[in-house]
């Protein structure tokens, strides 16, 4: 398994080579996936999907790194209540409302 950068590498990655980086990022991230349990590779590989999609939403570096900051205490908050009030994360409901396509001239004559 590949080691991490120092700060200062990964810095200097970042300012002249982001793509890179970005290489680097995601063969880390799949040896990481790799490595562990087969039972748990799919839940990381979906983890590594919504993360991909957070930075690719992103319109610059530091926008990137506070959308990342808000995914992490979104998961943080979700862990905490896991741990203090576990019956708190099955306690949902949700109100179903069926839905019917409008009716209209075209579709009457369609289906008379």
């Amino acid at each position: 398994m590949k080691t991490l950068p120092s700060f200062d590498e990964l810095k200097a990655l970042a300012e002249n080579d982001p793509q890179a980086l970005e290489v680097l990022r995601i063969e880390m991230s799949e040896e990481i996936i790799e490595s562990a349990s087969e039972s748990m590779q799919p839940k990381l590989r979906a983890q590594m999907s919504h993360i991909n999609r957070v930075i690719a939403s992103g319109k610059n570096p530091n926008h990137v790194n506070a959308l990342l900051m808000k995914e992490l205490m979104r998961q943080f908050d979700r862990f905490s209540t896991a741990i203090n009030n576990p019956q708190a994360l099955t306690e949902r409901s949700a109100t179903v409302t069926t839905l019917h396509p409008k009716r209209n001239e075209a579709t009457v004559a369609i289906e008379g």
